[in-house]
């Protein structure tokens, strides 16, 4: 199965003391489009592939182990005849990849979310395309699944801001921090030159661990 792709922070950063001196020259180009942010969650990537056939089930790498109370969850949830079914009535024989994340329990720090293990998509590839987040949303809807929150919508530099305010996380009745966002342009997948869709992500301990002053900055 392919590997999701590698999202890039949005900082450049100092190579011996780790700390931010920019944004990326890519994100420093398009930072004053609009961007759109889900919650990065933190957990372990779960692949499921759909080959015009049958289900599949792997983690981030092939080589990748599902922690066995997470691999029964999806096992509960995906590898079912009526799973099946529906797949092949919403896919056909496109070859299609679902990517998400799955949490909780002794995952990462996954227990803050939740006790209990769970899988939640944030990104859908169909025939080599990913798709824009509105029909990954409709793509989790089809299915019964919960989907990654949308929670910022503004320009990179809104995006720094938004995340340095260490918001509650949307999940787990907020009893934790967010870990901070992944964003994409809104409305659009463009692409890298990895031929990759443009994504990057900015994380709380990143601003933390720099001191990095927003306003400062930008004011």
């Amino acid at each position: 199965m392919e590997e999701y792709l590698k999202i890039n922070n949005i900082f450049k950063f100092d190579e011996k003391y780790r700390t931010i001196t920019g944004l990326t020259d890519v994100c420093d180009t398009l930072k004053n489009i609009v961007w759109e942010g889900t919650e990065k969650v933190d957990g372990t990537n779960i692949r499921i592939h759909w080959n015009g056939h049958r289900i599949e089930l792997g983690g981030r790498t092939d080589n990748s182990e599902i922690p066995k109370e997470l691999l029964q969850v999806l096992t509960d949830m995906f590898l079912t005849q009526e799973m099946e079914y529906v797949f092949e009535q919403l896919f056909e024989d496109k070859d299609t990849m679902l990517y998400g994340e799955g949490y909780g329990g002794k995952i990462q720090s996954g227990s803050d979310y939740s006790i209990d293990h769970k899988f939640i998509l944030f990104d859908a590839e169909i025939n080599g395309f990913y798709l824009d987040r509105n029909n990954v949303n409709d793509i989790a809807d089809k299915l019964g699944l919960d989907r990654v929150p949308l929670v910022f919508e503004g320009t990179l530099e809104e995006a720094i801001k938004y995340v340095s305010d260490h918001k509650p996380s949307t999940l787990g009745n907020g009893k934790h921090e967010m870990e901070g966002l992944v964003l994409q342009p809104k409305g659009i997948v463009l692409y890298d030159n990895r031929k990759k869709p443009l994504k990057c992500k900015c994380k709380y301990r990143d601003l933390k661990k720099s001191n990095f002053n927003w306003r400062s900055e930008n004011e």
